[in-house]
């Protein structure tokens, strides 16, 4: 049997996308419509399952979008950004992000994300929608300025 060889890491390019939990806090300081989500108490049903405590939270407000998922894709759009220009606040990358496209292929949350994320800090996106996506969802996408596909 022959020797495995690590092939890949060979020509895997650069990562240029820079994980740390220090950046999701820094950058949602910065956010003017970033606010805790409501966490309600769920007595009751905690009760009835037999655990001590149970608590929900709404993200449907997070950033105005109306999506649970409005944080993931934003956040990712502002990291890329930052690593294209080699800082640390996207909002002082705005002529780098001019140059930057973002594309996902969602079925929506998600793409409502990433372009809310690239309206805010000033790149473009193309969404790419399922046939079965609402109508009202992809006009809710092109209202960001993205491109929606599907």
């Amino acid at each position: 049997m022959p020797a495995l060889t690590n092939a890949r890491a060979k020509t895997t390019p650069k990562r240029h996308f820079r994980a740390s939990p220090d950046r999701p806090l820094a950058l949602l300081a910065r956010c003017p419509v970033h606010l805790p989500t409501p966490m309600s108490e769920l007595a009751d049903l905690a009760q009835e399952i037999g655990v001590a405590s149970l608590f929900a939270k709404n993200e449907g407000a997070r950033m105005r979008l109306g999506s649970f998922k409005a944080l993931g894709g934003a956040f990712a759009v502002a990291q890329m950004i930052c690593e294209a220009a080699g800082v640390e606040d996207p909002t002082a990358a705005k002529n780098k992000a001019a140059t930057m496209t973002f594309v996902t292929a969602s079925a929506g949350n998600h793409g409502l994300s990433v372009a809310a994320g690239a309206r805010i800090f000033g790149a473009r996106a193309v969404i790419i929608l399922p046939a079965t996506a609402p109508a009202a969802f992809a006009a809710r996408i092109r209202a960001t300025g993205a491109e929606v596909i599907g």
